[in-house]
C-alpha cells in the first residue's frame, strides 16, 4: 500500500499513456493487416502497397518509434521508483526527464508516418469523386486508420501530461 501511495500523478498518467499506445500499435498492426492487399477506388489503387516508399516508410517508423516510445515510458516510471543519493540521483533525474519528453515525441512521430503511409488510402476511400466504387472493405479500414491515430494522438497527449508531474511523491516514504 505504501508503494502506491508513494506513486504520483505523473506515474498514473504514464501507465495511461503506455496502456493507451499499446491499444493505438495494435489498431495499427491490424489496419495495415486489413489494408495490405485491399483495392480502394473502382481497382485503381491499393489501400497499401508495400512496393511506394511511403508505405515502407510508414512500417519501420510507427513500429521503431512505438516501441522506442513504449519502453522509453516504461523506463521512465522504473527509474524514477528508486531513489539514490547526490551525483547518482541527479544524473537518474535527468535521464528519466529525457525519456519522459522524448516518448511523446515518438508517439507523435510515429502517429505522423501512420499518416503519412496511408494518407493515399484515405484519401481515395472518404474523398474521391463521387463515381467511384468504394468498397465498403476501405471504409472499415479507413476507419481503423482514423481510430489508431486518435488513439496515438491520445497517448501522445496523455504522455505530454505526465510528463509535467512526478512520478513519485516527494513526502511519502
Amino acid at each position: 500500500m505504501k508503494f502506491i501511495k508513494r506513486q504520483g500523478f505523473g506515474t498514473w498518467f504514464s501507465i495511461l499513456a503506455i496502456i493507451v499506445s499499446v491499444v493505438g500499435l495494435i489498431i495499427y498492426g491490424a489496419a495495415v493487416s486489413a489494408g495490405t492487399g485491399l483495392t480502394i477506388a473502382s481497382g485503381s489503387e491499393p489501400f497499401y502497397d508495400f512496393s511506394r516508399p511511403e508505405d515502407t516508410a510508414m512500417t519501420g517508423a510507427v513500429v521503431t518509434c512505438g516501441i522506442l516510445a513504449l519502453v522509453f515510458l516504461l523506463l521512465a516510471v522504473v527509474i524514477g521508483q528508486l531513489k539514490f543519493g547526490s551525483i547518482i540521483g541527479t544524473a537518474l533525474d535527468l535521464v528519466v526527464g529525457a525519456l519522459r519528453i522524448v516518448a511523446p515525441m515518438l508517439l507523435m512521430i510515429a502517429a505522423l508516418y501512420f499518416l503519412y503511409g496511408s494518407f493515399s488510402g484515405l484519401g481515395w476511400t472518404f474523398f474521391s469523386n463521387a463515381e467511384l466504387a468504394i468498397a465498403p472493405e476501405a471504409v472499415a479500414v479507413g476507419t481503423q486508420v482514423i481510430t489508431g491515430l486518435v488513439i496515438l494522438i491520445v497517448s501522445s497527449v496523455a504522455a505530454i501530461v505526465a510528463s509535467f508531474f512526478s512520478i513519485r511523491k516527494k513526502n511519502v516514504d
